[in-house]
C-alpha cells in the first residue's frame, strides 16, 4: 500500500482510536492483559541451544517447556538499527527507511548517522559572541512507520519501553520511554571517553571514541580541563570544558580530584559512581547538565585517570531522551544515575588499548548490574499493574560478543589457547546471568496465566569477524571505481584520492554499496539506462569474490534494493552485501577509505560480528506461548503484541502474529 493511499484510506477512517477496530470486547480484553517483553541484543540461536544442552540455563528451558522457541529471520543486512525497526514497525526498510548505522544525503556526498538528525535554528540574533537562537532547533528521529507501541499509546494502554534501540528522541505516543540505541553522550558522540594521563605516547596517537589529554604534575598537583559540549550559543560554537584538580599522595597509590562541587579519594584502580556536571554556556544563567564517573588507572611513577562519556543528565535532559520528564525524574530518583547513552559498555577503551581486559570486564560488571537494577525496578513496577506491557532492553550479551568471541573460536586470528583459558567461559556467563533474570520473572509471574505474555527475542545472533574485506579497493581493483593515483590506497579519509568522474560504485557503511547515479550523486556519471546492468554486474562478481588465503566464498548473497524504495527512501543503497560467516566489511571501507590489499585479518579485538548474511545470524524468539507461525520473522513481532490486545495494525505491517496462523 503506497503512502497516498494510506493516507486517504486513514481520512476515510478518521484518526485516533477510530482509526482502526476496538470495539468493546477487545477493550475488555486490554484491560486485563500484560505483555513483558525482554529484548536481548545479539541472543544467539546457537549458542542457546548449546547452553540448554549443558543444562546451563534452566530458567529459558522452564519457558521453552510451557510455550517455545524458534529461530526468526532477521533483518537485511542484520544490524540492530535495521533490524529494532523491522521489530518496532512490522515491516522492512522499505517501510521504515533504515538501511544501514551510516547513509549519505547523495546531493552533497555527506555521511549521517542513520537514526537520528539535530537540526539547529534557522533564525538567530547575534549580540557580541553569542549567537541566540530565535526558533527551536529540531532533534529529529529518521525512523519512518508507525511503531506498535503508538497503536497503544492511542488506547491508553498503560507502557514503558525501557531503551528501545532506534528509538532517539523517544517518539510514538504519550508514554515512559528513554531512549536506547542511537542516543548520544552530551558531546554529540556515541560514548566518548577521555584519558588524562603523564605518558601519552604510551597509548595510541591516533584513536577513535575518544580523548587523550597529556598532563604534567607540578610537585604533587596537576590541573585540567575536562572538555564538554559545544557551546551553540556562541559564534563559532566553542567546547565548553571545567576544571579538574588532582593532588597525588607521595608514596601511596591515592588521588584526591576536585571537580566542582565533587570531590573524592580515590585508590589506584577505583571507580566513582556516577555524579553530575554542568557546564556553563552563558556565564551562570544557562548551563547544560551532565554526568559522568571516574576511574584511576594508575598514580605512581605514571598518572592516568579515564573519565567515562558525560552522559546526558535523565532527571534534566538536554536532549530529549525521555518521555516524560516524570519517568525520567521518576527513574533517577529511585535507581540513582545511570548510562543515558545507546551503549554503555566501552567496547573502544578496549580496543584502543585504554582498558586492560579485566579493567574493560569490571566497567561491563557494572554496566549490567546497572541494568539489572533498573530492570528489578521495572519489574515491580509492572507487577502493580492491572494491565499493559513492558519492553526493557539489555545489551550485555552483543556487545560482549563483539569483544570475546576470539575467546571462542579457534579459526579467529586472536585466538589463543591462553586467551581462552582466561575468558571463553566470558559469553557463558553473561547467558546466564540473562537466565537468573528470567529466572526472578519466574518467581513473580505465572507463566501458565493466559493473560500474560512473555516474550523474549533478540535481533540477530553472532558469527566470528576473522577476514575484514575492503570493498572500495576490490571495487577500485575491479574497475568500478576509479582513483587520482595509487597512493589513494593508503588514504584512510573519506574518499580522498576518489576520481568521481570515473567512478561507478562505491561502498560507504556497513553492508551499502552505492552507485554513483547521475542526478543523483553530486557528481554522478551513471546513466539511468546503465543502472540495472551495473547492479547485476556488481551482483554476480560480489558473489564469486573468493578469499586466497582459504579459497573460501566472501558473499554469500546480495540484495539489488528495488527501485520503489528509492521512491520512498531517497538515501536508500542501491546493493547490500551479506557476507559468509567470518567475513565483513573492513575498518577503513565502511567510512570511504581504502586499503592496499582487499583482504586482511581483523585484529580489532571487536572480534565478533553479526553484520553478515541474515542466514548467518538468525534472531531468536522464546516465549510462553508456542509460536506457530511458519518461518518467523522480526517483523512478526508487532503484530503479535497487537493481536494479543486485540487491535489490528495498519496496511503497512508486513508481519503476521506468531501465536495464530495466517493472522495478519
Amino acid at each position: 500500500m503506497n503512502r497516498r493511499r494510506f493516507l486517504r484510506t486513514a481520512f476515510a477512517f478518521g484518526v485516533g482510536a477510530t482509526l482502526f477496530p476496538y470495539n468493546a470486547f477487545s477493550r475488555a480484553a486490554a484491560a486485563r492483559k500484560k505483555v513483558l517483553m525482554l529484548g536481548i541484543d545479539g541472543m544467539d540461536v546457537r549458542l542457546t541451544e548449546q547452553f540448554l544442552r549443558q543444562g546451563r540455563l534452566p530458567n529459558v528451558q522452564k519457558i521453552i517447556a510451557r510455550g517455545g522457541m524458534a529461530p526468526l529471520a532477521t533483518s537485511m543486512p542484520p544490524q540492530s538499527p535495521v533490524a529494532w525497526s523491522n521489530i518496532a514497525v512490522g515491516g522492512t526498510p522499505a517501510i521504515h527507511g533504515i538501511y544501514d548505522f551510516i547513509h549519505r544525503d547523495p546531493a552533497t556526498m555527506s555521511p549521517f548517522l542513520s537514526m537520528s538528525r539535530v537540526t539547529p535554528s534557522a533564525r538567530v540574533l547575534h549580540l557580541g559572541e553569542y549567537a541566540i537562537p530565535l526558533t527551536a532547533g529540531k532533534t529529529e528521529n529518521l525512523q519512518q512507520g508507525k511503531p506498535f507501541w503508538a497503536y497503544l499509546a492511542e488506547r491508553d494502554i498503560p507502557t514503558t519501553l525501557f531503551k528501545m534501540p532506534a528509538n532517539f528522541p523517544c517518539r510514538g505516543g504519550d508514554i515512559e520511554m528513554i531512549s536506547g540505541m542511537g542516543t548520544p553522550d552530551l558531546r554529540g558522540g556515541y560514548g566518548n571517553f577521555t584519558l588524562f594521563t603523564t605518558t601519552p605516547e604510551s597509548f595510541p596517537q591516533d584513536i577513535s571514541g575518544g580523548r587523550i589529554i597529556p598532563v604534567a604534575f607540578e610537585g604533587n598537583q596537576v590541573s585540567m580541563l575536562l572538555p564538554g559540549p559545544r557551546n551553540t550559543l556562541k559564534k563559532e560554537t566553542p567546547e565548553v570544558a571545567i576544571p579538574i584538580s588532582v593532588w597525588r599522595d607521595r608514596i601511596n597509590p591515592v588521588v584526591r580530584v576536585v571537580i566542582q562541587d565533587h570531590e573524592f579519594v580515590l585508590k589506584q584502580g577505583e571507580w566513582t559512581g556516577w555524579f553530575r556536571v554542568e557546564f556553563p554556556m552563558i556565564g551562570s544563567l544557562v548551563n547544560v547538565k551532565g554526568i559522568c564517573k571516574i576511574y584511576i588507572k594508575s598514580v605512581h611513577p605514571h598518572f592516568s585517570m579515564y573519565v567515562s562519556p558525560i552522559n546526558i543528565d535523565p532527571s534534566e535532559p538536554a536532549l530529549p531522551i525521555v518521555s516524560s520528564e516524570k519517568y525520567g525524574k521518576l527513574l533517577a530518583e529511585e535507581n540513582g544515575f545511570f548510562y543515558t547513552q545507546g551503549l554503555p559498555e566501552d567496547t573502544k577503551a578496549l580496543s584502543e588499548g585504554i582498558f586492560t581486559e579485566d579493567e574493560y570486564l569490571e566497567l561491563a560488571r557494572q554496566v549490567l548490574e546497572e541494568r539489572k537494577k533498573l530492570l528489578f525496578f521495572e519489574f515491580e513496577r509492572f507487577n502493580r499493574r492491572e494491565s499493559g506491557m513492558l519492553f526493557f532492553y539489555v545489551s550485555s550479551i552483543d556487545q560482549n560478543s563483539h569483544m570475546y568471541w576470539r575467546a571462542i573460536d579457534p579459526k579467529h586470528p586472536q585466538y589463543s589457547p591462553e586467551l581462552s583459558g582466561h575468558y571463553g567461559d566470558i559469553l557463558v556467563g553473561y547467558y546466564t546471568q540473562v537466565d537468573g533474570f528470567l529466572g526472578q520473572i519466574l518467581e513473580q509471574y505465572d507463566i501458565s496465566d493466559p493473560n500474560l505474555t512473555l516474550m523474549i527475542m533478540s535481533d540477530h545472533g553472532f558469527g566470528s569477524f576473522r577476514r575484514q574485506v575492503n570493498v572500495n579497493t576490490w571495487l577500485y581493483e575491479n574497475g568500478y571505481l576509479a582513483l587520482s593515483g595509487a597512493d589513494a590506497l593508503e588514504r584512510n579519509d573519506y574518499f580522498s584520492g576518489v576520481n568521481w568522474k570515473r567512478t561507478g560504485a562505491y561502498n560507504l557503511g556497513i553492508n551499502s554499496i552505492y552507485l554513483n547515479l547521475k542526478g543523483r550523486e553530486k557528481q554522478g556519471v551513471v546513466l539511468e539506462n546503465q543502472a540495472a546492468g551495473l547492479k547485476t554486474a556488481l551482483r554476480e562478481e560480489l558473489m564469486a569474490l573468493v578469499d586466497p588465503a582459504s579459497d573460501e566464498r566472501a558473499v554469500a548473497d546480495v540484495r539489488i534494493v528495488p527501485d520503489a524504495e528509492h521512491a520512498r527512501h531517497p538515501h536508500a543503497p542501491d546493493l547490500i552485501v551479506g557476507w559468509n560467516d567470518g567475513y565483513r566489511t573492513s575498518w577503513n571501507s565502511i567510512l570511504g577509505g581504502f586499503s592496499p590489499d582487499i583482504f586482511a585479518d581483523n585484529l580489532d579485538k571487536w572480534s565478533g560480528d553479526h553484520c553478515v548474511d541474515p542466514s548467518v545470524v538468525p534472531a531468536i524468539m522464546i516465549s510462553n506461548k508456542p509460536i506457530v507461525k511458519p518461518q518467523p520473522a522480526l517483523w512478526d513481532i508487532a503484530p503479535t503484541v497487537l493481536q494479543e490486545f486485540g487491535i489490528e495494525g495498519s496496511e503497512e505491517i508486513e508481519g503476521e502474529a506468531l501465536y495464530t496462523v495466517g493472522s495478519g
